[in-house]
């Protein structure tokens, strides 16, 4: 019976599916698409530690259950710098649970938000999953390609499923498998998306000197959940946003650092380069 490799996916930024879309941004080009890597049997720890961090900072303050909280790294982030997150913005796109998570989040004192801060990188530090990050610079890439690109998102998760089959091919077991799971997005949410993908993918794939047999090592179809009610997705999340805030060079607090030797390291230079953290520009 093969063992899971569990990678919990996220992004970070605005998706520009088409050349006109990204010529008429109004966001950052940047896209980030983040991966934690962690062994099948941490997961219960970290829902373990994610509960009791919910209950400890939030208890009762929540309408409904404290564990229906999503620690979101783009809200803690902007709240530790004692600034209003896009999220909570009337021009923003709101998700439906993010209303009724705002004046929970505002009830946090600083002292109080600086101590979540920490006992979230505490958890990574404890259970030191193993973190991929692929950037998109979307207005070079489409620059160059105009409108015969390949959709971004469907580049940065081929080039995340690759370098993911290697560190399972190499450093687990010969019966595990890496499976994906993917926070909901609107990206992958329809069958003829999927197969989009999985062309993309096999295009992409073909053109590596070393072509990665993702039969082998992973489970083709990756799962989906969703953020905030799946607490290894959050952890995904804050691994996704501190990269994105470290290329667009607004990392005032100093989260790339903290998981930056959790990042992969390329098998022959040591280094994050090409392996935890790859450019596509």
């Amino acid at each position: 019976m093969s063992i899971m490799y569990l990678v919990f996916t996220d992004e970070s930024g605005v998706v520009y599916s088409t050349y006109k879309k990204c010529q008429n941004r109004r966001q950052s080009a940047l896209l980030v698409v983040g991966a934690v890597g962690i062994q099948e049997n941490q997961l219960g720890l970290v829902n373990s530690w994610f509960a009791d961090m919910k209950c400890s900072f939030f208890g009762n303050k929540h309408p409904r259950a404290p564990q229906a909280l999503e620690i979101k790294g783009s809200i803690l982030n902007s709240l530790r710098r004692g600034v209003t997150p896009n999220e909570w913005s009337s021009k923003s796109r709101r998700r439906a649970y993010t209303k009724d998570q705002k004046q929970v989040w505002s009830s946090l004192p600083p002292t109080q938000l600086r101590a979540l801060e920490e006992s979230v990188f505490d958890l990574m530090q404890r259970i030191k999953p193993t973190i991929w990050a692929v950037v998109v610079k979307q207005d070079k890439v489409y620059q160059r390609f105009k409108s015969k690109t390949w959709h971004p998102f469907y580049w940065a998760l081929t080039y995340l499923q690759q370098r993911v089959l290697w560190h399972v091919q190499t450093n687990l077991g010969t019966y595990e498998r890496g499976l994906l799971v993917l926070d909901e997005n609107s990206n992958l949410r329809q069958g003829s998306q999927f197969d989009e993908f999985l062309r993309v993918r096999e295009t992409i794939n073909n053109t590596a000197s070393w072509p990665a047999p993702f039969g082998m090592y992973l489970v083709d179809v990756p799962m989906f959940g969703q953020s905030h009610l799946h607490e290894a997705l959050q952890l995904a999340d804050i691994a996704a946003h501190s990269v994105w805030q470290h290329v667009n060079k607004t990392d005032s607090l100093g989260w790339f650092g903290r998981i930056e030797p959790l990042l992969a390291h390329h098998w022959r230079t040591g280094k994050v380069d090409h392996a935890g953290l790859t450019f596509i520009e």
